[in-house]
């Protein structure tokens, strides 16, 4: 039996292959050598790599030895990420007659670190402008993940001082904590109230976040009145007044308009009948298209009428015939 050699597709022998790293190494670090075999021992043949997959363009490949480096920073936020693992596919083809290739994949485990700060919880909320009526509940979000994110602290900073004169937290547990109001009444309108929130990382990062309370007046079952509503989106007592005088002098400006052009009308009309209309020449013209007269009235010097060419014809006419 005469077996004939034939070309085979180069393979990895480690497919898929695992590796594990932090997030955020910097672009050009070496992360592995992911190489192919050809089976075509008696074949001199070379293998050469290249990227089939990578969904994030994060990796590059050397095409003569398989070694994979960083084309960007690593992200374990990032959308392209699926239960902290990053897949990218390669190729390894040989030069052989037909040439054959095989394909392997490379899962990166990201290890998470604390790079994202938390962000505060509502962004906007709405209070009573009396105290101990109600409070607002704040937690916070953070896009890490364990041991990077609670408990959290919370907050509010030294500066402006009226932020701690007027509002105050409290801590209910490691993810939660109440905002409430710390003077005995805050006129209605709304306010940027800052808060800082920290994570549990190592280090630990903050973030100074804010959250737009809505302060209004209540019932007594704490629910924000009609007028408080108003008062809430903004406007205070003395906005109101001066929206509501604009918009009176606006429609007295109309109304003012509408009288004047009545009474320019009725002028108009008066000037129109100081004339008598039987008098009135314009209704008496009449007009005709006829072009010269009957027959007798053709028989008159032409030439009495025709403009004279030189100031010497004009001397020579007889008397009473002037230019």
């Amino acid at each position: 039996i005469s077996v004939t050699d034939v070309n085979e597709a180069p393979y990895f022998p480690t497919n898929h292959k695992l590796i594990r790293l932090e997030e955020g190494v910097p672009m050009g670090t070496v992360l592995t050598t992911f190489s192919a075999v050809d089976p075509d021992r008696f074949m001199q043949q070379a293998v050469r790599y290249s990227k089939l997959s990578d969904p994030a363009n994060w990796l590059n490949i050397n095409a003569t030895n398989g070694q994979i480096t960083t084309a960007a920073v690593l992200d374990r936020e990032s959308d392209y990420i699926k239960n902290n693992v990053y897949e990218a596919t390669f190729l390894a083809a040989d030069n052989g007659i037909p040439p054959a290739s095989g394909t392997g994949t490379l899962q990166i485990y990201l290890i998470d670190i604390n790079d994202n700060a938390p962000e505060l919880l509502p962004k906007e909320a709405q209070i009573c402008e009396k105290p101990n009526l109600n409070v607002i509940n704040i937690t916070a979000a953070d896009a890490d993940i364990d041991p990077n994110v609670g408990p959290f602290v919370f907050e509010l900073p030294s500066v402006p001082s009226a932020v701690r004169k007027n509002w105050t937290i409290t801590r209910l547990n490691g993810d939660y904590a109440q905002l409430s109001l710390r003077i005995t009444y805050l006129e209605a309108g709304v306010y940027d109230v800052p808060i800082i929130v920290t994570d549990s990382g190592n280090p630990p990062l903050y973030n100074t976040s804010i959250i737009k309370v809505k302060v209004c007046p209540c019932d007594e079952n704490g629910d924000c009145t009609t007028i408080g509503a108003v008062a809430a989106a903004g406007l205070g007592t003395g906005a109101i007044i001066a929206i509501l005088i604009c918009i009176i002098i606006l429609l007295t400006m109309v109304l003012l308009f509408v009288v004047w052009m009545k009474r320019r009308e009725k002028e108009r009309h008066t000037k129109q009948l100081l004339i008598d209309p039987e008098d009135d020449v314009r209704d008496n013209i009449l007009k005709y298209d006829e072009e010269g007269g009957g027959e007798e009235d053709q028989d008159y010097d032409l030439s009495q009428l025709q403009q004279p060419e030189t100031m010497d014809h004009v001397l020579n006419k007889t008397p009473g015939v002037r230019r």
